[in-house]
């Protein structure tokens, strides 16, 4: 329903709004920031901005049909994993996906996720090979981008394919 949630209870219900977590994180609602997709850029920014211990902030830009989340955190003394990355300069060792239980979790209740199914360009190109030629011409890209996942280009054709040509717009540029 688009509420902001803490505890269960709704939170930062006007906008701009902000509220102190006692102890855990100050919570603000505002068009503040950088939007994470420059497609995005000409939209208005709705925006939730988490200031977490540690020096952690996260920042959450609720769309009208999806969220983008920026998380942003300083290397910790002895290393560290998960979706930040390991700060070693080697994304390939990075891990996504982690949880955190118990008494490592910032938030009182955890609402379970069920991840979606993956998709894939293969799969724009079976389901709807007009709308692959289209990511192609918008993308100004080749077949051969659209195989190879370290592509520059792979990430616009993905984003044409899945969610429409409106979020290729920064990648489409290159």
């Amino acid at each position: 329903n688009g509420q902001i949630l803490v505890d269960g209870q709704p939170a930062c219900t006007g906008f701009p709004s902000s509220m102190d977590v006692a102890g855990v994180a100050t919570l603000r609602y505002d068009g503040q920031g950088n939007v994470v997709d420059a497609a995005q850029a000409h939209l208005q920014k709705n925006i939730v901005h988490l200031d977490l211990p540690l020096n952690t902030e996260i920042q959450v830009m609720r769309w009208a049909n999806h969220i983008n989340v920026r998380i942003t955190m300083t290397p910790r003394v002895g290393g560290q994993s998960g979706d930040c990355g390991t700060f070693d300069g080697n994304p390939d060792d990075d891990t996504t996906g982690n949880a955190v239980y118990g008494s490592e979790c910032l938030f009182h209740h955890m609402t379970p996720v069920r991840p979606s199914p993956e998709h894939d360009i293969e799969e724009c190109i079976r389901n709807d090979a007009t709308k692959y030629h289209m990511a192609l011409r918008t993308c100004r890209a080749t077949d051969e981008d659209a195989k190879n996942k370290h592509s520059a280009k792979y990430g616009c054709i993905f984003d044409v394919c899945f969610a429409g040509p409106q979020y290729a717009a920064q990648d489409a540029a290159m």
